[in-house]
């Protein structure tokens, strides 16, 4: 979205906000822009800021644990294994079941427990595979943080969201922890990228990281600053506009009202300002944006389960139309 966003983006500022952090693409932008400027970042979601807070403070031992996890994991099965098929007169790539890593469903009906969980510690012992490993490290995450370190919890949870199921964020209605089922988990050499942690480790040290109500950095706003607006996005009313990704947040309309008077407020602060969102054709954001302006993008989503597509029977990327209000 970066490239589409280019004509709209600052040529200057002294300081960056942004009140739904995430992964912090346009974080990135801006400390390329301005390595000097004073970031302030923020997301409701206390568990994915301190993924950045260790980076940013101990980035050692946060590598330490993380290279652990990934010399255990890519040791291990993955489920599939890589084959090629020749389909008329063409080799074609095919995935099909790994010998001895691919899912034990009776293994793991063995041990199944109430709730529809699995005491995935034991099908680990009695099969070792990248599957049964991820569902064991997930469990013990969710029962078992009283004795680690924050960074151990943190690098374990980056572990958990690297390999999990196409970048979606689920959590467990009992616990409240990181629920996402596992990945295709095809990994070869490497599951993170060390010299990108270090180099947010040195992006995020002008960082000052918030983990609160997305309002309570409305105080940080102020003039030649940029705020980026980057809520969950508004949902549609038909079953079929829900998504597979939950991110255990409010996206009702009431909530969308907020961040656009977040975003008047923000424009009276004197900041350039932008608010990304999601377009449903029915005019909600048109009726509420006063004088910004506003531009629309066609977009395709790679995050989450692909939809079925009725004529075709075939799975295919979102297709979807985004709107991007400029502050004037």
């Amino acid at each position: 979205m970066l490239a589409k966003y280019e004509d709209h983006l600052p040529d200057s500022f002294t300081s960056y906000i942004e009140p739904f952090f995430g992964g912090g693409a346009m974080f990135i932008w801006a400390y390329q822009q301005n390595p000097d400027a004073d970031f302030f970042i923020n997301d409701i979601n206390p568990h994915i800021m301190g993924i950045y807070e260790s980076v940013k403070d101990n980035p050692r031992d946060f590598c330490k644990y993380m290279d652990g996890l990934q010399k255990d994991f890519l040791s291990l099965d993955p489920p599939t294994r890589r084959t090629k098929e020749r389909i008329d007169g063409k080799d074609k790539v095919k995935w099909i079941p790994h010998p001895t890593g691919a899912p034990d469903k009776d293994l793991e009906k063995s041990y199944k427990l109430k709730g529809n969980t699995f005491d995935w510690v034991k099908i680990y012992k009695d099969k070792p595979t990248r599957r049964s490993f991820f569902f064991k490290t997930r469990q013990l995450y969710q029962e078992n943080q009283s004795g680690w370190s924050r960074v151990e919890k943190d690098a374990v949870l980056y572990f958990l969201m690297k390999t999990a199921f196409n970048g979606v964020w689920q959590v467990s209605k009992k616990s409240g922890a990181f629920n996402t089922p596992c990945g295709l988990m095809r990994q070869t050499d490497r599951v993170y990228d060390k010299e990108n942690v270090m180099k947010w480790h040195q992006a995020l040290q002008k960082c000052t990281i918030m983990s609160g109500d997305f309002s309570n950095t409305l105080s940080k706003i102020g003039p030649n600053s940029f705020t980026f607006l980057d809520p969950p996005y508004r949902s549609g009313t038909a079953d079929s506009d829900k998504t597979f990704a939950n991110y255990d947040t409010k996206m009702d309309d009431d909530f969308q009202e907020t961040v656009l008077d977040f975003f008047a407020k923000a424009r009276y602060n004197r900041s350039y300002t932008l608010l990304s969102n999601r377009d449903w054709g029915d005019g909600f954001f048109e009726k509420r944006s006063g004088q910004n302006k506003i531009v629309y993008f066609d977009v395709t989503y790679t995050v989450g389960r692909k939809k079925k597509d009725k004529e075709s029977g075939k799975h295919a990327a979102t297709k979807a139309r985004e709107i991007l209000i400029i502050g004037k």
